[in-house]
């Protein structure tokens, strides 16, 4: 796969900066005619590259915070399941350090069984304040879960 995108990680390290907006790279991907897909499979390694090129500068975040740098990504009975604004904040709760991999798990799962239909973001509040680990979800965001 590095073989298959070997060029268009060259195109960006020539045009972008390591510190470049993340939307600006998917912006300029998609106008090269990659779907949502392969733009992800291109950022995971260009991110990797960069974060392997600036590791003897500086500690990376996961060298200081003590924490793993693996993205968990959706398996294809979640992906028809969860919004894009739900499962970001799933990963926005475990990377912010306020949910754990354990909890992560147990919320998606939780969600999975609990839930019919597509699961967002006023359900996963829901689900996380059930627990105690969102503090942030408001009233008007409950939903109710049998």
């Amino acid at each position: 796969m590095r073989d298959r995108w070997g060029q268009m990680l060259e195109t960006l390290r020539a045009t972008f900066s390591a510190d470049s907006d993340v939307a600006d790279l998917e912006h300029f991907l998609a106008s090269r005619g990659l779907d949502r897909q392969e733009i992800g499979e291109v950022l995971s390694l260009y991110f990797e590259q960069i974060g392997t090129v600036t590791e003897d500068r500086a500690p990376s975040a996961a060298a200081v915070s003590g924490r793993s740098t693996s993205v968990r990504v959706q398996g294809p009975h979640e992906r028809g399941r969860f919004t894009v604004d739900a499962w970001g904040y799933l990963i926005m709760l475990h990377e912010s350090g306020v949910v754990s991999e354990f909890d992560f798990e147990q919320l998606v799962e939780r969600a999975l069984f609990h839930i019919d239909g597509r699961i967002g973001v006023p359900e996963i509040r829901a689900l996380a304040d059930e627990v105690g680990l969102d503090a942030v979800a408001s009233a008007s965001d409950r939903t109710l879960l049998h």
